[in-house]
């Protein structure tokens, strides 16, 4: 693969520090959640309220939101327990840059699905078990205001995250093609 910036082509893929498969497959697991989340609550705004597809739409959300927040324990106390590879060599602020995005898309898997289920709860409804009729037992207590406070704070995460998911993508893409680093890799399944 070229790389575009003069650098030296990256080591083989043998020669660098790589994630292991459990972390590479938490990754891609969450990044695919994370997407059918987004992508159902986008496609909702399309559909008309009442219709059986805008219920789809959101259980689709909901579930999506609810397992990454199932997956994000044993994901931490993976990383907790394996720790991460040594990072590239690059400078002190793009290493601070990179933390800093990394525990703001951490923060962001733990507290937007909590949010997402408080104002559930809030609304006076529980987060149903898909098919089973089984309602996981609500964290408060029904409240409009609350949830309407809740509401408004979900959907601001929740676009400010577009613009946290995309600057962790760019700078995945930055470091491959135009540094010419391993730092994608590190996060790619071997071949």
């Amino acid at each position: 693969m070229p790389v575009l910036k003069g650098t030296a082509a990256a080591p083989d893929a043998a020669a660098f520090a790589r994630y292991d498969a459990v972390a590479i497959a938490f990754h891609w697991l969450m990044f695919v959640l994370v997407a059918v989340a987004y992508a159902a609550i986008e496609l909702r705004g399309f559909t008309d309220k009442g219709t059986a597809a805008r219920m789809v739409a959101m259980e689709v959300h909901k579930w999506s939101g609810a397992l990454v927040l199932a997956l994000i324990v044993p994901r931490l106390l993976w990383r907790a327990v394996r720790g991460a590879p040594a990072p590239e060599s690059y400078p002190r602020l793009g290493q601070l840059a990179g933390a800093a995005v990394h525990g703001l898309l951490y923060l962001f898997l733990v507290a937007q699905p909590i949010l997402g289920i408080l104002m559930m709860n809030a609304a006076g409804r529980e987060l149903m078990l898909p098919g089973t009729g089984i309602g996981l037992p609500p964290l408060i207590a029904p409240d409009a205001g609350l949830k309407d406070l809740l509401g408004e704070i979900h959907e601001i995460i929740g676009k400010a995250f577009y613009l946290v998911i995309g600057l962790h993508a760019m700078a995945a893409l930055f470091h491959h093609y135009m540094l010419g680093d391993n730092t994608m890799r590190r996060m790619l399944p071997r071949r």
